[in-house]
């Protein structure tokens, strides 16, 4: 068999301050795909990271008296602490401070002043500081002098810069997004870049600045640091040593025709990653990503989570009181991939009852607790030979579900692909309560019993499998009240005896309800 690959990255988050719920979505949609691929048997390569470098880091370490590496390495562990709490299973954690990343961006740069597409010049002109790029007239608001892209300040520069010749790629651009209409997740972003940028032209962008030196500096011109753009978006080649001694990596991810290259982003880095980045791509003759994937924003009753606005919410506040899981959850079946989202308190709150309490939770315990009621604990072969006409619905059902949710999550669907998971939790709910197994244990009818205790255990033993990406303590649990031994592997050619004679034995609930009145006072103490 063929060895299958899978590279998929974040955004490198910019250490100015903790991160918030909307960085740990980004993450655990990175994370559910990856653990997903392991499932099935891909070597994948999982890339998170901080983006390290530029003139806020240098402002706010100079405020609070500190150097900007010694600054930088405090939040660095702040941001290692939460994906260690959320269960992030990351391969490699990337900084631009990494001298191996320094190194390739050096190296990128003479690469692209060697060949003209950077060339030395002079900015005048407006400059937005929460972007860390000038800005065109088109991009400013001029009732206040902000940015229309994000609405930061913007203030007024004049200083030499190198420059990189955007537009002589943008028809390159354009005629790439043609040939691969899928290339940006939703077909909504990829219309805004067209429309909004490469059909009015680029100008040609601004990679260096000299007022501050808080960066990678430029071999060929010290007075010059590489800012932002060039810095940060190289990080997706230098963790696989591109450029470096060790390029091993690099060409298994990246040279590798046959690799799956996912990148995740949120959608105000649209710009960035589907402009910017593709053309970067195409200067270094290098292959494309496979598909960039763009979600919308969480929002809250104040508008989008941002640090700007003061109403992030720490995740690791939810995740100590509630669980990995609980939130892992939340963010990927509450929140439809691609669209903005909301989350606030009593959502969240309602939403672990109803889904983790009453739907799955409620589920494992009736039925561990039937069969240990009914069948002295363990669980009872299916007789093939008295199958009833349900039996054979539910057994296409379990096939069906399996099918589905592979299909659906392999094309990057995890919202969607969830949901699949969860009908089939409604409907053996729904089944417990129609087929009375009380009543055929009280008539005495033991094999039409047995046989819906077995369908019932292996339809959560399917479930268990198809959630481990998302609730990755969760399904161990799961299994190991059915007396399996934890697996993230399922065929769709499941032999139903398989789990005959397991004892299961019923531990601690999955999830405990919560008093919603009592948690949102505690919630809203934590968190104002």
């Amino acid at each position: 068999m063929m060895a299958k690959y899978f590279y998929i990255t974040t955004p490198i988050y910019y250490p100015s301050n903790i991160l918030h719920l909307g960085h740990a979505y980004t993450t655990t949609i990175a994370d559910v795909l990856a653990r997903y691929k392991r499932s099935q048997g891909y070597q994948v390569f999982f890339l998170t990271g901080s983006d390290e470098h530029g003139q806020k880091i240098a402002k706010a370490a100079s405020a609070k008296k500190l150097t900007p590496k010694k600054f930088v390495d405090e939040i660095v562990l702040e941001f290692k602490d939460l994906w260690k709490k959320l269960k992030i299973d990351y391969d490699y954690f990337i900084r631009t401070t990494d001298e191996s990343h320094i190194s390739t961006v050096q190296k990128i740069f003479t690469k692209l002043l060697n060949q003209g597409d950077i060339y030395l010049g002079k900015y005048e002109g407006w400059y937005c500081v929460s972007d860390e790029e000038f800005v065109t007239e088109t991009q400013i608001n001029k009732s206040n002098n902000t940015c229309k892209i994000c609405g930061g300040e913007l203030i007024n520069l004049s200083e030499d810069s190198y420059f990189f010749k955007m537009n002589h790629y943008s028809n390159k651009l354009l005629d790439y997004y043609q040939e691969h209409p899928n290339f940006i997740f939703p077909e909504s972003r990829k219309n805004e870049m067209v429309n909004n940028f490469l059909k009015p032209g680029l100008t040609d962008l601004s990679v260096t600045r000299t007022s501050f030196s808080w960066g990678i500096p430029v071999l060929e011109n010290k007075k010059h640091t590489i800012y932002v753009w060039i810095d940060a978006l190289s990080n997706y080649l230098s963790a696989l040593g591109y450029l470096q001694t060790n390029d091993k990596k690099f060409k298994t991810f990246w040279e590798n025709k046959d690799c799956e290259i996912v990148q995740l982003l949120g959608k105000e880095i649209t710009r960035f990653h589907a402009i910017y980045w593709p053309i970067l791509l195409m200067s270094l003759k290098l292959r494309q990503p496979t598909q960039l994937l763009v979600h919308g924003w969480i929002t809250n009753d104040q508008g989008k989570m941002s640090k700007s606005k003061g109403n992030v919410i720490d995740p690791r506040i939810l995740i100590n009181r509630y669980g990995s899981d609980a939130l892992r959850c939340f963010l990927i079946k509450e929140i439809q991939f691609g669209a903005d989202g909301k989350y606030n308190h009593e959502m969240f709150l309602k939403f672990f009852n109803a889904y983790l309490v009453n739907d799955l939770g409620n589920l494992l315990s009736r039925v561990t607790t039937m069969i240990i009621k009914y069948n002295d604990s363990k669980i009872p072969s299916f007789n093939n030979k008295e199958i009833k006409p349900y039996h054979d619905h539910l057994i296409f059902d379990f096939r069906a579900t399996i099918a589905d949710f592979q299909t659906t999550i392999e094309k990057y669907q995890v919202t969607n692909a969830v949901n699949i998971v969860w009908a089939l939790i409604d409907k053996l709910n729904k089944l417990i309560d129609e087929t009375k197994p009380w009543d055929l244990f009280k008539n005495q009818q033991t094999i039409q019993l047995n046989n819906l205790l077995n369908l019932f255990a292996n339809g959560l033993f399917i479930i268990s499998v198809l959630l481990s990406p998302v609730l990755v303590d969760s399904f161990v649990k799961i299994q190991h009240q059915l007396g399996i031994k934890a697996t993230t592997k399922i065929d769709l050619d499941f032999n139903l005896n398989d789990l005959a004679n397991n004892e299961v034995n019923k531990s601690e609930l999955l999830f405990k309800r919560l008093d919603v009145e009592q948690e949102l006072k505690y919630l809203n103490q934590m968190t104002k």
